[in-house]
């Protein structure tokens, strides 16, 4: 049966200085896929890409009006601001948001040139956003792959650092409980779930949490927000062998921290607002 949002896509950081984003994630141990643009909306991008999932670094190169709320979000502090979810049509995707009384915009078509084997391609995607006053906390929107060839490339799913796929997504949210309903309407009434005071919410593959601060603090020690309100903070990436991660991270000096043998955190400062969490599962 085709569904309007069966997972979780990509996750969207919005950086203010692309080339220094850039850099950082290559000290980080990805393979940064070179810089994109999107004509119509403004804005260029870096991919990290994985098997099936991937996310992107993307900064303001002109101003649209496709790009206004993403400029409102940098001039705030900047960071994780978008969970795309996949699914399986726009235009199945924007009939059920407008059911579930989320007021989307109309399905927005845009592509990006890429170089493979020495051809310029070009990916062609098309998405559907959901208005500000809808978002729940996360800014979500579907975005529907109309060339995934050009965009899930085996050859660039190999990172040094070993990460493999993202695991999941942590919402700061000082009253998780009040997004409740609105997560229902993307999600479905079964999906969401309470976790002492915070929330997990079944996107269809990879969870998305959300934490009060005080739960945040505790949870991730020693990592200080880069936003003071309400965002999505941290984003839980899979890699084969954390040791490994962990060595190359060290011998490139990277100031991780450590709270558990089970998992490696790199501060928000050291990529692009952004705080990553490294573990096997």
């Amino acid at each position: 049966m085709k569904r309007a949002v069966r997972g979780l896509d990509h996750v969207v950081v919005m950086v203010d200085g692309i080339d220094a984003a850039q850099a950082a994630y290559e000290r980080l141990g990805f393979q940064v896929q070179p810089r994109g643009f999107h004509r119509k909306l403004g804005t260029a991008n870096h991919l990290m890409i994985f098997e099936r999932d991937y996310f992107e670094i993307l900064g303001i190169v002109e101003d649209t009006e496709f790009n206004a709320e993403r400029r409102a979000w940098l001039r705030g502090g900047g960071g994780l601001a978008n969970v795309a979810l996949a699914t399986d049509g726009a235009d199945l995707a924007y009939n059920a948001f407008r059911a579930a009384g989320l007021q989307p915009d109309a399905p927005l078509s845009f592509d990006r040139a890429v170089e493979i084997g020495g051809r310029t391609e070009h990916a062609r995607f098309m998405t559907v956003r959901v208005p500000k006053s809808h978002m729940p906390v996360v800014g979500f929107f579907v975005c529907q792959h109309l060339t995934p060839q050009f965009v899930y490339r085996h050859e660039w799913a190999s990172h040094p650092n070993g990460a493999r796929g993202i695991l999941g997504v942590t919402v700061i949210a000082e009253q998780p409980v009040s997004w409740i309903g609105e997560l229902q309407r993307y999600f479905g009434a079964d999906a969401v779930r309470g976790e002492g005071e915070g929330l997990a919410v079944d996107t269809g593959t990879q969870p998305i949490r959300y934490l009060t601060r005080d739960a945040y603090a505790a949870r991730y020690p020693g990592i200080v927000p880069v936003r003071p309100d309400d965002h999505p903070a941290l984003l839980r990436l899979r890699v084969e062998n954390l040791a490994d991660c962990e060595a190359l991270l060290r011998k490139r000096d990277v100031a991780l921290l450590k709270p558990d043998s089970e998992r490696l955190l790199v501060p928000p400062g050291l990529a692009a607002g952004l705080t990553l969490e490294f573990a096997e599962r």
